[in-house]
């Protein structure tokens, strides 16, 4: 009798999809920075000319190229797994309106990412004081709705268990410090051409935080997931 193929069960664990991604955006920062210095020093030599043409491509302050796409991808990830939760809560029959309400605000956020909707959130001509330049205006709307977020889900936090609810802490105040703190930084520190030395690293700094932050939120979600019974696997595991 032939015996039956042998079937590989790989299991995927939080850590190792946290560490893929974060050895994805040290490339994309890595690679960010010293595109930034070769084309603020204009010191790269032969190297100028591929940077000139295709360094566009992990701009981090540009839309429309790679560490774009790689934003929008863990921000809808990020959304989707907030989603099984939420759904693993219904299955229990715990409450899972908070978790649905998460899900959904990553799924803006993508999308967002995606179409620059915070665009709309600008105050037509109006120019933060002290700013030269009204794309920075939307910080003031964003502020407070971070703020109404916050107080409407701090209990929720409380009551969640206390390693989730510590990790969601963390991913929230990194990605906050860089969407908003290192945006108004980056404000005030901006010219016309926004291109001058410290705006580029606030700017950086911004954007490294923001995928850090999303990082650690993907991260918290998967964790907890496991230890609501859930695991994610390239196969099923066999029958015993």
């Amino acid at each position: 009798m032939k015996q039956a193929p042998a079937h590989r069960h790989f299991s995927i664990s939080p850590s190792s999809i946290a560490l893929a991604l974060t050895i994805t955006i040290a490339f994309l920062v890595t690679m960010h920075s010293l595109i930034m210095m070769c084309w603020y020093t204009r010191a790269c030599g032969i190297a100028m000319l591929p940077i000139d043409r295709a360094g566009h491509l992990f701009d981090l302050n540009r839309e429309m190229n790679i560490p774009t796409w790689f934003s929008i991808v863990q921000l809808f990830a990020t959304a989707c797994t907030l989603a099984v939760a939420a759904w693993v809560q219904r299955l229990k029959s715990l409450p899972s309106v908070a978790w649905w309400g998460l899900a959904a605000m990553f799924f803006y956020m993508s999308l967002d990412e995606a179409t620059d909707m915070h665009g709309l959130w600008r105050a037509e001509g109006y120019v933060i004081p002290g700013t030269s330049h009204p794309f920075f205006s939307w910080i003031i709307p964003a502020a407070f709705v971070v703020g109404i977020v916050g107080v409407i889900y701090v209990r929720w936090l409380v009551a969640l268990p206390r390693r989730t609810a510590v990790l969601f802490f963390i991913a929230g105040t990194v990605f906050v410090t860089g969407a908003l703190l290192f945006e108004g930084i980056g404000a005030f520190l901006a010219d016309e051409t926004f291109f001058n030395a410290s705006y580029l690293f606030a700017s950086t700094i911004e954007e490294t935080l923001e995928l850090a932050g999303i990082l650690i939120m993907i991260y918290a979600i998967l964790d907890y997931l496991q230890t609501q019974g859930v695991k994610f696997a390239l196969a099923p595991e066999p029958a015993n």
